[in-house]
């Protein structure tokens, strides 16, 4: 979809492997012509993992295009997205709680919301966030997985990373427990393309393809299309989600 400050799209695809599709995505302006990206991928089999997921998004968007004072500054926005984030984790949290059939649900949460040159993310879980900066694909947010964990703290390298056994474990995931910990962060926004998705896709395509189909011409409906489509001829191990992001500048 096009609007005068740039154009998006966003996919969701169940892959090859997985009998439901627990992965949700948003992208959407609202009146004020801010720019809302959302990736979630949910956890807990069955229909759990797509409540936990597409009731994140779905709350996040409506209290986006509902809106009634612009967000104006980056702690205005980090402010307004910490309420609206741990109110939906605690939803869901409580739904786990009272819910037998709903007990051990999460997701992660992957998001960008842009207004002019501020851009804003936030982090739970191992969903990611690219910039295209000067042709190349740059990665902005950091995985909170036991993985990561290790890297940091000097325990094994990012090649071995890509190979531990641990690798998909997560530290931290939205409605898991009461009190979730936000990865919040705060830019200054050039106008890069901006690429988020789930694990999904990059666990089944190479950085350089997904950098390579970012840098072509086609149309953003089209790259996401590409992006799922070698996701699944490289075997569609997990579902997949893509949001695109092409700003007019």
């Amino acid at each position: 979809m096009s609007y005068l400050s740039g154009n998006y799209s966003f996919l969701v695809d169940k892959g090859r492997a997985r009998p439901t599709n627990d992965d949700s995505a948003t992208a959407c302006v609202n009146a004020y012509g801010n720019v809302l990206l959302i990736v979630a991928d949910g956890m807990g089999g069955a229909n759990k993992g797509c409540y936990a997921s597409s009731t994140l998004v779905k709350a996040i968007r409506e209290e986006f295009l509902g809106l009634e004072k612009e967000l104006t500054t980056g702690k205005q926005i980090m402010n307004w997205l910490n309420k609206i984030i741990v109110k939906t984790n605690n939803t869901i949290y409580e739904k786990s709680r009272k819910d037998v059939s709903y007990q051990g649900m999460g997701t992660t949460l992957s998001l960008c919301l842009i207004v002019k040159d501020i851009l804003v993310t936030a982090q739970v879980g191992d969903s990611r966030i690219y910039l295209l900066r000067d042709n190349k694909l740059t990665q902005i947010s950091v995985d909170q997985t036991y993985a990561q964990y290790l890297i940091d703290n000097k325990k094994i390298s990012k090649e071995e990373a890509l190979t531990h056994k641990d690798r998909h474990m997560l530290t931290n995931a939205i409605g898991v427990k009461k009190n979730c910990p936000i990865d919040l962060h705060e830019y200054v926004y050039f106008g890069e393309k901006i690429l988020l998705c789930s694990d999904g896709l990059y666990n089944n395509v190479l950085l350089s393809v997904i950098e390579s189909i970012l840098r072509g011409n086609d149309s953003l409906d089209r790259k996401c299309s590409q992006l799922i489509t070698f996701g699944n001829a490289n075997g569609g191990s997990d579902n997949m989600a893509v949001v695109i992001w092409e700003s007019n500048r």
